[in-house]
């Protein structure tokens, strides 16, 4: 079957989650016999040499297409983040090119959601992976800009205004025809234009979930990774028999056994992990925080990129600093990844966003660590309270506390959780599935 992806970024240059499986399952189906590419972007759209770039190469043996462009391109940046002409446009010959039997987009965002237009007037099949809730949060976190949680756009979007764009919401506060224009956009819903106008502006942002719901729609299969999400989307107007819940998998190969060979010899403090980026809504700072009230011998090791969120990761690396029992350390190469989950005992991950089921948790399930984690979104299907971890409250810094002083202060816990950890899916078993998908969207 011949197939392309689409994705928002994608390795070298990129590479979180929905990236890396994106590439994996490529990898995977590839090696299946399936012909596979990737039309992606490279979202560095400072740069002003060029209006647009566009290159094509291969990334472990993945054929790729990728194009930038600068991001005053257009009138309306908030438009382009999810609708995109142009990008379109190149997609439409690129399916003419490629001839593809099946489209699998794993992020849209600011390439543009006008992409699965070209899908469908080509009567090719179309398979959509929700990594996260971009479809219904132009933030694609579903977290207010104070931190708190969020349910979907409020008001039909109008509600997004002094989130996603404060300075749209008081230049709109200040017109004197704001009531006007709010009534003239109702009437005219979905047909915004782009401009750096007030009423322009404003009508990109109220557009965006009519539009991105009636694309989503156009699917032959949405792929959910959580029931936590799908749940979401139901509430937000997706009918629940639209979804597909379909776990994340990975490649489990060597990470057990590399683990367990790179476990040093001999007995240590208990040490637990933070893995990821140095991010606010990631909030490693309750790791930090929580361990300043913990009594007794342990560690914590941080490994992340701090340059992503460097007003956030600073003020992180200071108190880090100050207490001798936190090592920090550079992000691992996935080579590294066994000797990485050898050097802790359990993994801890106090997001506070409606995580999903982050990559980082299903690793540490195959080196057999035992995961401490918020007891929020996603994360509660992938951690069985004490059995094979423990969930503590978003963002409850005496509550993550009592977790580590409790494994602190009886060892055999931690044994007994790691006893009880399962594997995860493997990543050829959410192929297997993803192929039955293909099947579906081929043959209607």
């Amino acid at each position: 079957m011949r197939l392309t992806f689409v994705v928002h970024q994608f390795p070298p240059h990129f590479f979180t989650g929905t990236e890396q499986y994106a590439l994996a399952v490529a990898r995977e189906l590839i090696a299946r016999g399936h012909d596979v590419d990737v039309f992606t972007l490279d979202p560095r759209h400072h740069e002003a040499d060029r209006l647009w770039r566009e290159s094509r190469e291969s990334v472990d043996g993945v054929p790729v297409r990728r194009l930038t462009f600068w991001w005053q391109l257009g009138k309306d940046w908030a438009r382009m983040e999810y609708r995109h002409p142009l990008m379109a446009a190149v997609f439409a010959r690129h399916l003419q090119e490629r001839s593809p039997d099946v489209v699998h987009t794993f992020h849209l965002r600011h390439v543009g959601a006008d992409l699965i237009d070209e899908v469908v007037a080509q009567r090719r099949g179309l398979v959509v992976s929700l990594t996260d809730f971009w479809f219904l949060c132009p933030r694609a976190i579903l977290m207010r800009g104070d931190g708190a949680p969020c349910e979907g756009p409020p008001e039909g979007g109008r509600g997004c205004l002094p989130c996603h764009q404060p300075e749209v919401a008081r230049m709109l506060a200040d017109h004197p025809a704001a009531p006007e224009l709010l009534a003239l956009h109702a009437t005219a819903a979905s047909h915004s234009r782009p401009g750096w106008e007030p009423f322009h502006r404003t009508g990109a942002l109220l557009d965006r979930p009519r539009y991105l719901r009636e694309r989503l729609l156009r699917a032959h299969a949405i792929v959910a990774p959580t029931r936590f999400l799908a749940d979401v989307f139901v509430r937000n107007g997706i009918p629940a028999d639209r979804l597909a819940c379909q776990g994340y998998g990975i490649d489990t190969h060597g990470i057990a056994a590399g683990a367990a060979a790179a476990r040093p010899a001999g007995a240590r403090p208990p040490t637990f992990g933070f893995f990821g980026t140095f991010a606010p809504h990631k909030a490693p700072h309750l790791l930090v925080e929580a361990l300043a009230q913990v009594r007794g011998d342990c560690r914590v090791v941080l490994r992340g990129r701090a340059a992503d969120f460097p007003d956030y990761s600073g003020p992180l690396l200071a108190a880090a600093a100050r207490d001798p029992r936190i090592t920090v350390l550079p992000p691992f190469a996935r080579a590294e990844l066994p000797a990485a989950f050898a050097g802790i005992d359990a993994l801890v991950v106090p997001s506070t966003w409606h995580e999903n089921a982050p990559f980082v948790v299903l690793e540490a399930r195959a080196a057999g660590l035992p995961v401490l984690a918020s007891r929020f979104g996603g994360l509660v299907e992938v951690v069985r309270d004490d059995v094979d971890g423990e969930l503590f409250s978003a963002g409850d810094v005496p509550d993550l506390a009592a977790c580590l002083q409790r494994l602190v202060d009886d060892p055999t816990r931690l044994r007994r959780y790691r006893d009880a950890v399962r594997p995860p899916k493997t990543l050829a078993e959410a192929v297997d599935e993803f192929e039955t998908h293909y099947r579906g969207a081929a043959a209607r």
